[in-house]
């Protein structure tokens, strides 16, 4: 009867031989840290919405939004809303607020300070009280009809009143023409002349 005896290895092949598969090891656990990670990512912009990304990006990052009925606005990010977003617009004093389902297209440049986190829980119903009460005058844009300019009355929970008169004057009643009722989802932009006037 034949006994079999071990083959001892010399001590440089072990040595190679756990470094291979030390490094095996290694390349396995990035590989799938680097697929949890990505898989984070998908879960995490899956359950994003476009109000928290663009609160993300921040305040003042410079933002170009093209909105229904085809109109183009550029300018800096001054606020973003939960359901809206104020910028800036380039070469000018004004404000323009938009609510965010009337953007059709929307590209940040950059990114800069988070945005404020209350604000960010303000409603477009909320920001249209507050010019209302300022008495602030506006341009309404509603695609395929046309800019009201006035001031906001009185505004509802989807839907907003406003004076019509010329810009430049004030809305007393001699100077009202008729007062509009709007919707919420007609709007695509509310203008403000002076961002004072809205200190948003």
């Amino acid at each position: 009867m034949h006994e079999l005896y071990a083959v001892p290895m010399r001590d440089g092949r072990w040595d190679h031989l756990f470094d291979d598969l030390e490094h095996q090891f290694a390349a396995e656990i990035d590989a799938a840290e680097h697929e949890l990670a990505a898989e984070t990512e998908r879960v995490r912009v899956a359950m994003t919405s476009l109000a928290e990304r663009l609160a993300a990006r921040g305040v003042g990052a410079p933002v170009a939004i093209e909105i229904a009925g085809g109109e183009a606005l550029r300018g800096a990010v001054l606020a973003v809303g939960s359901d809206w977003i104020a910028l800036a617009p380039e070469g000018g004093s004004g404000l323009d607020i938009v609510p965010l389902h009337a953007v059709r297209g929307i590209s940040l440049a950059g990114a800069a300070a988070g945005a404020d986190p209350l604000t960010a829980r303000m409603r477009f119903g909320f920001v249209l009280r507050s010019l209302a009460r300022r008495r602030t005058a506006v341009a309404v844009a509603r695609p395929g009809t046309g800019d009201l300019q006035g001031t906001p009355a009185l505004v509802g929970s989807d839907h907003l009143d406003i004076a019509v008169h010329d810009a430049g004057s004030a809305p007393r009643a001699s100077e009202v023409a008729r007062v509009v009722t709007v919707p919420f989802a007609a709007i695509s932009r509310v203008r403000v002349d002076n961002r004072a006037d809205a200190e948003v």
